[in-house]
């Protein structure tokens, strides 16, 4: 239910309401169209259409039963709205629409008294819901479906998921579609009104080749499937075995070589799919490598043969899915191979003279087995016993044994063992060297005194040696009992055995023995010495006294240093300082030294704790000493360290901070508390954005409310300790209070409050502002942390937000707006365009009624002083409100007749008053003027300019420019094709001219007047400055001297021509002013031209002045020449280099004419055409046969840009009376910048400013700093901005 509370005002209006309404109902309320049954596919908007007309109850829409309420917004249902036209509308519009929309809607309209019953009608809304896509049960979309050979039968089951209506299935066999054997079916979902759909397809064959490979498709679609069908595929593979396999390349009888390539070939014919074929050798896998294709696989191996090939059985082995068991063909492969080595045994070791050795000849395999044969003394020895026995690698090995009984002249014999293969012809041998033994000489030791002192480290080298023996003696080192590792060398019949020994302390007194024995001796012969040894201690012993000190109570340390020959001396270092302990004496200890004992006493601290104590034991006479050190374990309770945890913490709202409050204990702390304010906290619920870890205090996005003072409690075994610090936070500024709007009469005063809360309050920390508006007519006073606003003398244009801001420095500064709105009568914008309508028969007329004013604003609309019904059919409003104060109402008349045609008045009404503005509805015709036609800026060949619109005349409208020099006889028309663009710049125009300019407008019906008020614009006497590319004036390859010289001469030539011809001319000019037969060609004097001059000066002196001049002219045209091998006369008629001096000169002439004949008005002269300033030929000045190019002065530097057509057209006529006969020559061809585009309008004018900019601008740019037009933001589309190089720095 919707509660409805009525104020004094409510009542009033709501009465004025009731009046009007009953006068506008004639009859009781009843549907004028009633909601229709309608479909809607899934995610698309359904509209449900109700019309009400004499309604008089309020109207509401339910849904199966359930009503969505009287608020068109339709609150909890955000896709749900009610939308109108006219006020008689209540049609219910949803969007993005869902299948839990499926429902029946019902348009209620409430009883209104006792003759207005309630009326309803209702509608059913169908959602539709395209299928998913459709599946194959059991097989993925494009895959293949495997059937074996013996199968004659397969079942396709197809899917469609989830459709409303369920979706139609269709099969198809290779692209044409099946319909015998299918059987279709749905199934609805439990809770869901979408539908399964099912279709089962049954494909039966004779023959395999019928359905092999054949491509079932299963298509789905329903009525709320958009674009292509939804479809998946499989296809059919009927299975078929392969064919057995068959081996080429190789026979049983076929015998093989050692290292021959053997090439094997198996190929298997047949199958679905073609068979794997695979090689095994004595069964296991070599070759897996084969190649299907034209219905057969191939597995060609290849390999080279070996001795163990010898016997192996090869079985190539084919199958596929098919086949039960793999197909198999297979051969034994015969190899003949030679023995690769033959071996010696029973002669290694030397034996004595009357022993017997057996000697053993054993050959590798072979095929076939080899034959031994044994040599001695160059000459072969008698068949020996021979043996053969089968190798399990393949092929026989043999076996020969001899016996040799030894005598003194078989020392150093060789015996020779030969294996040959006979069927290869290939042999191998093998041989042994027999030795007997005699015993060697007693050693002797070189090296090492004994008796004489080594210091431990030392390197000593001990060398023993033994001569003769055979075998050479064998030299062994002993330390003591224990043998010791030696480098050993023999030369000739002595053998030596050398040892490097670093001296340790162990060697004091020890025993190195030297032994020489070989298999001749029974017992080893021997000698030895006897070391002495100086050495440090190896090593220091520190223990500690008691187990576990504690500060504050004695200790102490002992070190007893290792043994150390001579006796060793203690000192104690702590952290790097020495420290002298207390020395307890020597004894003796291993090795022969002596060992020294030492013990430090002291008090200990905390800083003791984990402190380095060393050991220091120094041998003075050796110079070498040995330290060890230990950590030093000292117990007390926990400490806090200023530097660590400072007592002052300063931090940021929104801040996260890990804070060290560990303390320094030992043993660990075992426990941390934290306190504030003397309470202890339990930091999961008190403060849970702190955490605290081992001393580690961690926070998280701290809040203002965290801020205080703090106690951290350390506690250990050995006590507690407490620590105090202070946490401060600051945060950002937020605006707590805002005067949200503010409404009042013009004339007023507005205040405005804004409070903000922040830590810190700064100075000055809230503040308003507004954009575009001045601050100065207001008043803002300031508090701690708020801030006041008060606006004097209202205006209506002072409408508008401001914004109050926060700021202290820290974060983002926090900002809240407010409006004001002065309150004001409307008033009409009453335009010339807005002044007209028109439409044509039966169309639809609009007329535009825009206003501004406060508060709201309604408008009613009235024809021949009778208000007009905007809710019968016949008529509409469609209103708008742009901002706070604008507002806009459209009315539009439906089916224009001749009578609607007339005088409409739009009547905006507020509480502060009334205005009204007249508005005439006519057929569509030609349109008005523009008018409002503004000079907005100017380059030196560009005038840019905007206009308003007129009105249109019902119908789209274009504009044409027309423009022309001042005091010239013809225009020039520019259409401008974009119907939006009112802002154009005419390009081609002259440097430091001034142009009148108008517009006219045209649509299909006609063209307007030109405006009446024309604008005359100047464009400016800068030019810009010239590209010049300096490539061009530069050759790719050196000129040849003589050419240079030649170019030169020509030149030098050239330049003496022209000066005479120049000479010639000024001659020929003296003499007809002095007849004074000279003609008016130029333009008469005028006190504003440039050129200036001296009234003492004659007319020779200004004649001798400018000879100077041009000859020095005609010297850089020389130059050029010879730089470019061109006539300086031609490039003066291409227009290529300026030509000013000479129309200078001319000018000049004429004012010194007018000068000389004193105070006589000076003739009107006639302009020379604009062309001639590019091609002055055939114009004479009496008897002047040739001019050389015009070039303008400063002012006309840019004369040889574009010309229009009218110029030449109209000047061309209007040439010197003494040239009346001459032909005037033809219009030179137009120069265009190289970086333009001809198709744009201003694409000739490289250096145009943009409209409406006025910043910045380059000298060449002039502009109007009263305009008031468009801003870069509002140019046409088509508007041409030339960007980067193009601007050349004279564009804004």
């Amino acid at each position: 239910m919707v509660a409805v509370h009525f104020t004094a005002s409510t009542t009033t209006a709501f009465v004025i309401f009731l009046s009007i309404l009953t006068l506008q109902v004639c009859g009781k309320q009843k549907f004028r169209e009633t909601p229709q049954n309608t479909s809607v596919i899934q995610g698309q908007t359904a509209i449900l259409r109700c019309i009400v007309i004499n309604r008089v109850g309020n109207i509401q829409w339910t849904k199966d039963g359930f009503a969505l309420g009287f608020d068109r917004t339709i609150p909890g249902f955000p896709r749900y709205s009610v939308i109108a036209n006219t006020l008689d509308e209540y049609n219910l519009m949803i969007v993005n629409s869902k299948l839990e929309d499926d429902a029946e809607y019902r348009c209620q309209v409430l009883p209104g008294g006792t003759n207005n019953p309630a009326i309803q009608a209702s509608a059913h809304l169908t959602v539709l819901v395209p299928p998913e896509m459709p599946e194959i049960e059991g097989y993925q979309n494009g895959s293949t479906v495997e059937v074996p050979h013996t199968q004659r039968v397969v079942q396709l089951t197809c899917v469609a998921r989830k459709g409303r209506p369920p979706a139609a299935l269709d099969w198809f066999r290779n692209g044409q579609k099946v319909t015998q054997n299918v059987n279709y079916s749905t199934e609805g979902l439990a809770g869901d009104k979408r539908v399964n759909a099912r279709s089962i397809i049954t494909v039966r064959w004779q023959h395999s080749s019928q359905e092999n490979d054949a491509v079932y498709s299963c298509q789905a679609k329903n009525s709320a499937l958009q674009g292509d069908v939804l479809s998946t595929t499989v296809q059919i593979s009927i299975l078929v075995p392969p064919g057995p396999p068959q081996i080429s390349g190789y026979t049983n009888s076929t015998i093989i070589r050692v290292n021959d390539t053997i090439q094997l070939i198996c190929t298997s014919r047949g199958g679905n799919p073609l068979a794997t074929v695979v090689w095994y050798r004595n069964s296991e896998q070599v070759d897996y490598s084969f190649v299907s294709g034209g219905n057969k696989a191939v597995n060609e191996y290849t390999f080279t043969a070996e001795a163990l090939d010898n016997q192996a059985i090869y079985r190539c082995e084919v199958s596929n899915v098919v086949t039960p068991r793999p197909l198999s063909a297979e051969f034994k492969l015969t190899v003949h191979f030679p023995p690769i080595k033959v071996t010696i045994s029973g002669g290694e070791r030397p034996k004595k003279a009357g022993e017997t050795v057996k000697l053993m000849c054993v050959s590798s395999n072979s095929n076939p087995a080899a034959v031994i044969t044994w040599f001695a003394r160059g000459r072969q020895l008698p068949e020996a016993n021979t043996k053969v026995t089968a190798s399990p690698e393949g092929g026989f090995i043999s076996t020969s044994t001899v016996k040799v009984r030894l005598s003194d002249q078989d020392h150093n014999l060789v015996y020779t063992c030969q294996a040959t293969n006979t069927a290869l012809g290939q042999n191998v041998a093998d041989t042994v060297t027999l030795s007997v033994l005699y015993p060697p000489r007693a050693p002797v030791i070189s090296g090492y005194t004994e008796g004489a002192s080594i210091k431990a480290g030392e390197l000593e080298r001990m060398n023993c040696l033994s001569v003769g023996g055979n075998p050479l003696a064998t030299i062994k080192w002993y330390k003591g009992d224990k043998l010791i590792t030696s480098e050993s060398k023999t030369m000739g019949n002595i053998a030596s055995a050398e040892i490097a020994v670093v001296v340790k302390a162990s060697d004091n007194g020890a025993v190195y023995k030297c032994t020489a024995s070989n298999d001749a001796t029974t017992t080893p012969l021997e000698t030895a010495v006897n070391l002495t040894v100086l050495f440090p201690p190896a090593s220091v012993a520190i223990s500690v006294w008691p187990d576990k000190p504690r500060v504050g109570e004695m200790m102490n340390l002992t070190c007893v240093c290792a043994s150390s020959n001579p006796a060793a001396e203690i000192t104690w270092i702590r952290d790097g300082r020495e420290i002298r302990g207390t020395n307890y004496g020597s004894v003796e200890a291993e090795n022969g030294g002596m060992s020294t004992t030492n013990v430090l006493e002291f008090v200990p601290v905390s800083d003791d704790h984990n402190s380095y104590y060393g050991c220091r034991a120094s041998n003075l006479m050796f110079g070498q000493a040995v330290t060890d050190a230990l950590t030093l374990e000292v117990f007390f309770k926990p400490e806090f360290s200023p530097v660590v945890s400072p007592k002052e913490i300063d931090m940021v709202a929104g801040e996260s901070r890990s804070l060290n409050l560990s303390a320094y204990a030992n043993p660990p702390t075992k426990k941390y508390q934290l306190y504030r304010e003397g309470v202890k906290l339990t930091l999961t619920s008190d403060i849970p954005r702190f955490k605290l870890s081992n001393g580690m205090l961690n926070i998280t996005k701290i809040r203002k409310t965290d801020r205080g003072n703090f106690t951290m409690k350390a506690t250990n075994d050995e006590g507690s300790t407490t620590f105090n610090f202070t946490i401060s936070v600051r945060y950002a500024a937020t605006i707590k209070r805002i005067t949200k709007s503010v409404m009042e009469d013009e004339g007023g005063t507005a205040f405005f409050e804004c409070i903000a809360e922040a830590n810190p309050i700064v100075t000055n920390m809230v503040s308003w502002s507004r954009d575009d508006f001045d601050m100065s007519k207001t008043k803002q006073t300031f508090g701690p942390g708020k801030a006041y606003l008060t606006i004097y003398k209202l205006k209506r244009e002072d409408t508008g937000v401001f914004k109050c801001t926060a700021d202290n420095r820290i974060g983002k500064p926090a900002t809240k707006t407010a409006k004001l709105i002065v309150k004001y009568p409307p008033v009409i914008e009453k335009l010339p365009q807005f002044a007209k309508a028109a439409s044509e028969m039966k169309s639809t007329g609009k007329l535009i009624c825009n206003a501004a004013g406060a508060p709201n604003i309604t408008f009613s609309w009235s024809k021949n002083d009778v208000v007009i019904d905007t809710t019968s059919g016949k008529y509409s409003v469609k209103s708008k409100k742009s901002n706070m104060v604008h507002y806009q109402n459209e009315l539009r008349i439906k089916n224009v007749v001749k009578a609607d045609y007339g005088l409409y008045v739009c009547t905006a009404i507020n509480e502060k008053g009334t205005d009204r503005f007249e508005i005439v509805l006519d057929g569509t015709s030609a349109p008005d003027p523009p008018y409002d036609i503004q000079f907005v800026n100017a380059t030196h060949n560009s005038i840019t300019v905007s206009w308003k619109p007129g009105f249109d005349g019902g119908l789209a409208q274009n504009f044409q420019v027309r423009y022309r020099l001042v005091g010239a006889r013809g225009f020039v028309y520019i259409d401008i094709s974009s119907t939006a663009k009112t802002v154009f710049s005419i390009p081609g125009l002259k440097l430091g001219k001034e142009y009148e300019i108008t517009v006219l407008a045209f649509n299909e019906k006609g063209r307007s007047i030109f405006q009446p008020n024309i604008i005359r614009a100047k464009t400016s006497n800068v030019a810009p400055t010239a590209d010049i590319s300096t490539s061009s004036l530069q050759d790719k390859d050196d000129v040849p001297i003589i050419i240079i010289l030649i170019v030169c001469i020509v030149g030098v030539f050239l330049l003496t021509l022209n000066v005479g011809l120049i000479l010639f001319f000024i001659r020929r000019r003296r003499k007809k002013m002095a007849s004074k037969t000279t003609f008016e060609m130029y333009k008469p004097y005028e006190p504003s031209d440039d050129i200036s001059y001296e009234p003492d000066k004659n007319l020779d002196e200004y004649l001798d002045d400018y000879s100077g001049e041009y000859h020095q002219e005609m010297t850089r045209l020389s130059q050029r020449h010879d730089d470019m091998g061109t006539n300086p006369k031609q490039e003066m008629r291409r227009g290529s280099f300026r030509t000013s001096h000479y129309d200078d000169f001319l000018q000049m002439q004429d004012k010194v004419q007018a000068m000389q004949e004193g105070s006589r008005s000076p003739k009107k002269r006639e302009s020379f055409p604009d062309w001639a300033d590019e091609s002055r030929s055939d114009v004479s000045l009496g008897s002047r046969e040739k001019d050389n190019r015009s070039h303008s002065s400063s002012a006309h530097r840019a004369r040889s840009r574009d010309r229009s057509l009218w110029d030449e057209d109209q000047q061309a006529g209007r040439s010197p009376k003494s040239s009346a006969k001459t032909k005037a020559p033809p219009t030179p061809p137009p120069r265009r910048s190289s970086r333009a585009s001809p198709a744009s309008p201003v694409a000739s004018n490289r250096y145009t400013s943009l409209p409406g900019s006025f910043g910045a601008l380059s000298p060449n740019i002039i502009n109007n700093p009263n305009y008031d037009g468009p801003t870069m933001s509002n140019l046409p589309e088509d508007m041409h901005v030339y960007n980067g190089s193009e601007m050349r720095g004279y564009l804004v």
